[in-house]
């Protein structure tokens, strides 16, 4: 039951201790015999001067020897206890047959060293131990009799003084076997404490919801991982105001604070490519009024948002995609019949009209490849791509299909090795679309059109991002705010599912477009690279 005292800490630290208050004692009896203050309480036909200071230095000595012996610990901890214990049960019977046997009083040190003893050894040993120190005090008292007739030998008072040591060993060895299981089921009790909370902060960690603690003054006691990779690695920290982190958090935080049940339910929008952000708020202890804690919950109002058009569209697009397939049919044939109506000789009335069928049959069409394309979407696979050199290859595809100059695609990536993660052929889709909406779209001529692509690492964030921008008459700001909404259209000749095919692809490889008004005029698209992809060098 005790021989994991064998290398146990606290045992060792229980007998240094023990070592402490025996060096302690014997340099107080030391500094009594040096003085002469023994004589004072103790008779002269009974004390035994010699005797006294040979047990004194003795036990000075044995307390050096066993810290020596604790520091180099070639014995283990129970044998070198039990000489310790054996040396002060003899010293302390040798001082007490030196001034004069039991009445002397000493006899009462000898419960400190029983009651040392059930620490360190099971309840039989120790009584055991009591039974030799009793026998000793017995042994002691019938030398001194036999010795020094003058004294006068109290074997009363020594059968009494036996009795409290086997007291005293049962009591304490009785405590401290109690204690010992009580010790032993709190250190159980904090394993399992700190195992739950290491699982708690992993789970915390690992959770896709961002979460924070904050305290009732706008101090965060606790982030997670996700949390600060919605809000940004480079400011997020513990014990840092959270109006240092996210001044428009910290306003909401505050506006919760107030009125709980009226507090904005708006996301937030972040700059510097961040994803944009639905907070929640929860108070930890309901209870106080006062220096309660706040948890805070972040997600990333994109993919809330896409959950939702997800859950709106889905039996939509079923719904469309069923339709399409049996329009295209019928489609086809009329498309077919007014291909023979223009091969016949015509009216030019009629042959107007025919046009106009044509024209709204191709519309018609596109807008069924569209729904189709929507319904057909898949998840990309992003590769490393430098986009300076993905770009100029792009610049002379596009200039050649839509018979522009090249001068009229301009590209300006800094550095130009910046690198990023995207499904080429889905960014080659996205990059061809806002180009297109900006030829389309700008109500200049095709020779008066200037595309420009610039881009590279954004200074506050350290993410890469690329701008498509042109020269035409922008957006007005009522309709910036719907553009990216599923059929949405402010042309006659549109299908609204332009931005929102773009949208959904460019969210699917774990990047952002927005919109940003120029002041200067011109429209301009911004695709912010969530993730941080490594620079490669840049070939020569």
């Amino acid at each position: 039951m005790y021989e994991e005292y064998d290398n146990s800490e606290t045992g060792w630290s229980r007998l240094r201790q023990l070592n402490y208050y025996r060096s302690a004692l014997s340099l107080f009896f030391l500094m009594i015999f040096i003085n002469g203050w023994v004589e004072l309480f103790i008779p002269a036909n009974v004390y035994n001067p010699e005797v006294f200071f040979f047990a004194t230095t003795t036990y000075l000595f044995s307390s050096v020897l066993f810290m020596l012996g604790m520091q180099h610990r070639t014995i283990g901890l129970v044998p070198q206890f039990a000489i310790h214990v054996s040396t002060d049960i003899l010293v302390i019977l040798i001082l007490m047959y030196s001034i004069g046997g039991v009445r002397s009083g000493l006899g009462m040190l000898l419960v400190i060293s029983i009651s040392m003893t059930s620490l360190f050894l099971p309840l039989r040993s120790t009584l055991f131990v009591a039974a030799a120190t009793s026998l000793g005090l017995l042994i002691s008292q019938l030398y001194t009799h036999f010795t020094i007739p003058s004294v006068q030998v109290h074997y009363v008072q020594t059968g009494l003084l036996g009795t409290i040591l086997f007291a005293v060993a049962y009591l304490s060895s009785t405590l401290t076997s109690r204690l010992r299981q009580t010790e032993q089921l709190a250190e159980e009790q904090s394993q399992e404490l700190e195992s739950a909370v290491q699982m708690s902060e992993h789970i915390i960690n690992t959770m896709r919801t961002g979460i924070m603690v904050v305290s009732s003054d706008g101090i965060v006691q606790l982030v997670n991982r996700a949390a600060k990779n919605l809000l940004s690695d480079a400011f997020i920290s513990e014990n840092v105001p959270l109006s240092k982190i996210s001044p428009v958090l910290y306003d909401r935080f505050i506006e919760w604070q107030m009125d709980p049940d009226n507090a904005s339910q708006k996301p937030i929008q972040q700059s510097h490519g961040l994803p944009d952000i639905q907070p929640g708020f929860s108070n930890i202890e309901p209870g106080k009024t006062r220096d309660a804690r706040t948890l805070v919950f972040l997600e990333d109002a994109s993919q809330l948002n896409q959950r939702f058009q997800q859950v709106k569209l889905a039996s939509l697009g079923r719904l469309t995609a069923s339709i399409a397939h049996e329009i295209r049919n019928p489609l086809a044939a009329i498309h077919h019949a007014s291909q023979l109506l223009e091969e016949a000789d015509l009216q030019p009335a009629d042959a107007k009209l025919t046009a106009i069928i044509n024209t709204q049959v191709n519309r018609l069409n596109s807008t069924v490849e569209n729904v189709l394309q929507l319904s057909r979407q898949q998840r990309g696979t992003p590769e490393q791509l430098n986009i300076y050199e993905w770009l100029v290859n792009f610049r002379e595809e596009y200039c050649a299909s839509k018979s522009l100059l090249l001068h009229q695609f301009h590209i300006e990536i800094y550095p130009r090795d910046t690198s990023v993660l995207f499904d080429s052929s889905q960014l080659h889709q996205v990059i061809w679309n806002l180009c297109s909406n900006a030829l389309y779209h700008s109500g200049l001529s095709s020779d008066d059109i200037m595309i420009n692509i610039q881009g590279g690492f954004s200074i506050d964030s350290d993410q890469p991002y690329i701008d498509v921008i042109d020269n035409g008459r922008g957006i007005d700001a009522e309709v910036a705010q719907q553009i990216f909404e599923p059929f949405y259209t402010t042309s006659t000749d549109g299908t609204g599912l332009g931005l929102y095919i773009t949208k959904e692809v460019v969210e699917s490889n774990r990047a952002k477009i927005n919109y940003i008004a120029l002041p200067t005029g011109g429209t301009c698209f911004r695709i912010s690279f969530i993730q941080k992809p490594t620079r490669v060098e840049a070939a020569e």
